[in-house]
């Protein structure tokens, strides 16, 4: 077996963006996960006063054992780093740069970088535990959550700086009054700007922790001044991250969509600028397995695609299962009448929606589309008439 593929074999166990993650892949993960919990453990309990020695001997050996698995995960994903290329037109040395100057991979070396460096020069012990506890940030690889944190600043930096340097400025020029009005009756307290600084941090930031508090009447009408000042402004970059994580939710969903929609035979002629109109249109659907989606006599107001799981169309003379890839509806929105069968969900069923109006649009818009509807249709209508029964898709 040659290099590239034992290299191959390696990202399939540690590549992040995989879909189809087999058991070598979650077992990697988990023992991964395993160590970053461990040694977080290790460092807190390193802290604690009077434990016992062997314990702590223990507990360093523990440590050294993550560091050291945790500089062969290094290694080897430096090593991997060029199968990140699908296309096959960046270099090797190209891709293992942008992963050691990624922010993975700059917590990947700062994790192990104390460690090894302790050999060389000695490293303060309290330090060395605070780096080490940055492992933490190694569970971003892991937690969806953590990506959309770094998402939604990497969006709203431009903003969130902004918003920042208003707080700077708001909180010195505070201090800057602040000081001159409470100097000479708080000499000890607000003797300069740079005392006052504390007070303006805990001031602004509303928290008030009482060992800096005006005494003269202006003092104190500034500071309930300031106070307020500070709650309006610190809404400023709390409604940035709101709206930021909205809007990420939003496009991620879009995105989901718009894969889910390519992946559709009916739309897989497309281009992408017209899938990504249909996907506008779509509006998804989480189906529990034995809920009904359409019922017999209900006024037909829209077609459905199946994304993933299976339903089942109740008509004579046995009912018709239908899975992801293939939709229903079209025919009672076609002929614009009543459903005439029930559809419910066999399994978890994720549909999406396309209601009549959209539906009747991108007919209009998309004649290749109706086309290949009104085929499907006319094709099940036949199938109606030689069963005797009601076509699975005139619901």
């Amino acid at each position: 077996m040659s290099g590239t593929d034992w290299r191959r074999r390696c990202f399939n166990l540690l590549a992040d963006d995989l879909r189809d993650r087999g058991i070598g892949h979650r077992l990697i993960s988990t023992l991964i996960l395993t160590s970053i919990a461990a040694c977080a453990v290790a460092i807190i309990l390193a802290t604690v006063p009077g434990l016992d020695h062997t314990l702590t001997w223990w507990l360093d050996r523990l440590r050294e054992a993550t560091d050291i698995f945790f500089t062969i995960e290094y290694v080897l994903r430096i090593w991997i780093a060029p199968d990140y290329a699908h296309s096959g037109r960046v270099s090797a040395g190209r891709m293992r740069r942008r992963y050691v100057t990624s922010f993975p991979g700059i917590v990947d070396l700062i994790v192990i970088l104390p460690f090894w460096a302790g050999f060389v020069v000695p490293f303060p012990h309290d330090l060395f535990l605070a780096l080490e506890m940055l492992t933490l940030f190694k569970l971003a690889r892991y937690l969806p959550g953590l990506k959309l944190v770094a998402a939604v600043l990497r969006r709203e930096l431009s903003a969130l700086g902004a918003a920042l340097l208003t707080i700077g400025v708001l909180l010195v020029v505070a201090s800057c009054f602040m000081y001159v009005l409470e100097r000479e009756a708080q000499p000890e307290v607000f003797g300069s700007i740079p005392q006052a600084l504390w007070w303006g941090i805990v001031t602004v930031g509303s928290v008030g922790y009482g060992d800096m508090i005006p005494v003269t009447p202006l003092g104190k009408l500034f500071n309930g001044f300031v106070i307020i000042l500070g709650v309006a402004t610190f809404a400023i970059p709390a409604g940035l991250l709101a709206s930021g994580f909205a809007e990420e939710f939003r496009r991620r969903e879009f995105m989901a969509t718009w894969r889910a929609v390519a992946s559709l035979p009916l739309f897989a002629a497309l281009d992408a600028s017209a899938i990504a109109e249909i996907a506008s249109l779509l509006q998804p659907r989480i189906v529990p397995a034995g809920a009904v989606v359409v019922r017999s006599g209900d006024r037909a107001e829209s077609m459905f695609f199946i994304m993933a799981g299976e339903v089942e169309v109740e008509i004579a003379p046995e009912p018709v299962v239908l899975v992801g890839g293939q939709y229903f509806g079209e025919i009672a929105l076609l002929n614009r009448t009543n459903r005439t069968a029930t559809v419910s969900a066999v399994t978890n069923c994720r549909l999406l929606a396309l209601e009549v109006s959209d539906f009747q649009r991108l007919l209009q818009v998309h004649p290749t589309i109706r086309e290949h509807i009104s085929t499907v249709a006319s094709e099940r209508m036949e199938q109606r008439k030689t069963a005797e029964g009601t076509d699975p898709s005139a619901v």
